[in-house]
């Protein structure tokens, strides 16, 4: 084994980008669980679980907070509430019919308010269903107004006023719902901007521009810095991205602000995945009627925002909060917390191909996979003969390493390291010059295609030292990933499972599922964020320079190891120890345990 000199403390530290999701190791004191079914259920438990923290921290004499640095505020529930409009769905379809008389189109207006009223309903279940994700984004205005709103309509009418879907979805903010200002706005407002601190709007909205003309119609825009709208910044809430856009914006840190909303899954979870200093919920009417069962809980459930400005108060001047009986824990719950990283305890990652499999091209692959195409042209009525299919094979193989190769040394980093699409692998390299009806039915067969090759390409045989270093790890505690460039995971897997080591891995990341190519950032993280350990104690092995040494640290791993006898001649794995691009240089897999027990003897307490 060769290593490197250690490099000075702090030189491989990871940088993260700052919409990367980073769950939080901020956990609320108290939690109970709550069991959502009908709305009036819920609403008992919750007075229950509420009334129980009352009594609990009333007893306790405080609730105490982290001061924060500023204050962002949800804006329906929080800062307004709703009244709904039941003639909305009227008013807006005479709208659109107006629109269409333009176009020559005579439409019916209560055909349209029904189109309406059934594309917003269609609409919530999507918001509902969006909040369970961990990263959802925003549909677009078109997307609302075309394939929800309005898809009864005629298609011409539809995409002309999918054009206008802007102008549409900002008339629709004003006619749904009348907007009332929340009890203690006002005063809470005031108090913010007399001490000084930095107030932001952070709201799922499908017109940000009809949020905004409320605020000012109601003359609080002056108060608010930074207002962030889901259908203006592309993502919404549980994502959370959009408060630390916010925080950024006011010049401060998620962990420095609190966040008050009124929703568990969608404000209280985007604060916690945030790391914000402490979530706040306003009850409004939807607070007490998630729409699934939510694992995180608040810091404070309060009855309106009135309710904030003591603890906000008792924050900023360091004094305890006498008021538990009204500003209490809330009813959303897990039912237990999650566990803390093990800081110092090692992780595995291994590339698979040339560290756990070392493969002998087998020279009928393009006769095997060809058979293969030869049989699909003759189901679909366009039948090609096998030198055909197997001259396609060989042709769009060398295309797609062309195509490798050219992207690896484009300039525009956003795409240079994309996977590519099993379809276009199929329907534009392999099947050049075939058929266009075979061309069409690759594309839809790509993906069982892709594991065909994978199977047809090469003859696979475990490393030596491979499959030990797997197991040791097992017996030890000591959870192995892999993080491998392929165009199949599938195929992978039962290569895996031959040798009888799937079942001891752990987090998987495969090029052709996560859509990025190693040395791409994404794909190591894919596999970084199954492991209940910090990126600095995780060991990767690979046998590429750039691919895996390069990019292994380039994703903030802290010792990346470069494996001899690979893909790689044994002078590119020197270049990239002395650039600093590995660690160490191992001769054989199971090399490796020597580096783990080392580091299972510093991280034993």
């Amino acid at each position: 084994m060769t290593s490197r000199p250690a490099a000075p403390p702090g030189s491989s530290a990871a940088r993260l980008d700052e919409r990367t999701l980073v769950t939080t190791a901020h956990q609320p004191t108290a939690r109970t669980v709550l069991d959502v079914g009908t709305p009036a259920a819920t609403r008992r438990a919750a007075e229950e679980t509420r009334d129980g923290f009352a009594e609990e921290r009333l007893a306790a004499g405080h609730v105490a907070l982290p001061a924060p640095s500023a204050l962002l505020l949800d804006f329906g529930g929080v800062v307004v509430s709703t009244v709904p409009r039941l003639c909305w769905a009227h008013e807006l379809a005479s709208h659109v019919v107006a629109r269409a008389e333009a176009l020559g189109a005579e439409l019916q207006t209560e055909a349209v308010a029904e189109s309406l009223r059934a594309g917003r309903a269609a609409l919530s279940m999507w918001k509902n269903a969006a909040s369970r994700r961990l990263a959802p984004r925003e549909l677009t205005a078109d997307e609302i107004v075309g394939d929800f709103l309005l898809a009864d309509l005629p298609r011409p009418v539809r995409r002309t006023l999918a054009l206008d879907a802007g102008e549409l979805l900002a008339t629709m903010a004003t006619l749904v719902a009348e907007h009332h200002l929340r009890p203690g706005i006002d005063e809470l407002l005031t108090e913010c901007a007399t001490r000084r601190l930095p107030l932001g709007i952070v709201s799922n909205a499908h017109s940000g521009r009809a949020h905004r003309a409320i605020l000012a119609d109601l003359g609080l825009d002056r108060f608010f810095g930074v207002q962030v709208y889901s259908d203006e910044v592309g993502i919404r809430k549980p994502h959370p991205g959009m408060i630390r856009l916010a925080a950024e914006g006011l010049g401060v840190a998620p962990q420095q602000t609190w966040y008050v909303g009124d929703t568990f899954d969608r404000d209280v979870v985007a604060g916690r995945r945030a790391g914000v200093g402490a979530v706040v919920i306003t009850r409004d009417r939807r607070t007490d009627a998630p729409p699934f069962r939510v694992a995180e809980a608040p810091d404070l459930v309060l009855e309106t925002p009135e309710g904030l400005i003591a603890p906000l108060r008792a924050a900023l001047d360091g004094t305890a909060f006498e008021g538990a009986a009204t500003a209490t824990q809330s009813p959303g719950s897990t039912a237990a917390s999650a566990p803390a990283s093990r800081r110092g305890r090692p992780a595995v990652l291994l590339d698979h191909g040339g560290v756990i499999t070392l493969s002998t091209p087998n020279p009928r692959r393009d006769e095997e996979v060809g058979a293969l195409i030869v049989e699909l042209s003759e189901r679909i009525g366009h039948p090609i003969d096998l030198d055909a299919a197997a001259g396609a094979i060989a042709a769009g193989w060398e295309r797609h390493r062309a195509r490798k190769r050219a992207r690896d040394t484009a300039a525009d980093p956003a795409h240079r390291h994309r996977e590519i699409d099993p379809a276009v692998l199929w329907g534009d390299l392999m099947g050049e010059g075939l058929p266009e009806p075979l061309r069409a039915a690759l594309r839809l067969e790509a993906p069982q295609l892709s594991l065909a090759l994978h199977r047809a390409k090469s003859v696979p045989a475990p490393r030596p030292g491979a499959l030990e270093l797997i197991r040791w790890c097992r017996e030890q505690g000591i959870v192995v990933g892999i993080v491998s460039n392929t165009i199949s995971g599938r195929g992978v897997r039962e290569i895996l499972a031959r040798y009888g080591v799937l079942a001891d891995l752990g987090p998987s990341a495969y090029s052709d599922e996560v859509g990025v190519r190693k040395p791409g950032r994404e794909i190591f993280a894919a596999a970084l964020a199954g492991l209940d350990t910090a990126p600095e104690d995780v060991l990767y092995v690979g046998d590429k320079a750039v691919n895996d040494g390069r990019g292994g640290k380039d994703a903030g791993i802290g010792t990346v190891c470069l494996l001899r006898g690979g893909k790689d001649a044994d002078d590119r794995l020197d270049e990239a120890l002395a650039a600093g691009h590995a660690d160490h240089l191992l001769d054989s897999p199971d090399a490796l345990i020597d580096l783990l027990v080392e580091r299972l003897r510093a991280a034993a307490p």
